[in-house]
């Protein structure tokens, strides 16, 4: 387990996370922010409503694959 701090509105939270998905975090947080120490509010909304959106077209394609798979398992 890693600990991971975010400074959000001039405030520090330090969150344990999994090795792997700490690395992850570090970096995706990096293209987020560049080359600043923290977020504020409204970067924080932007970056929450990007990674949701994100995460919808990610499920999204990922529902369409399992259609398509299912759809040729049926024809066979």
């Amino acid at each position: 387990m890693k600990k991971v701090t975010i400074s959000v509105a001039s405030k520090d939270y330090t969150i344990t996370l999994e090795d792997a998905f700490a690395d992850y975090f570090t970096k995706d947080l990096e293209k987020l922010l560049g080359s600043k120490k923290g977020f504020d509010i409204k970067e924080l909304l932007t970056a929450f409503v990007q990674k949701s959106y994100e995460n919808y077209r990610l499920e999204s394609n990922l529902n369409s694959v399992v259609m398509n798979i299912e759809s040729k398992l049926s024809n066979n």
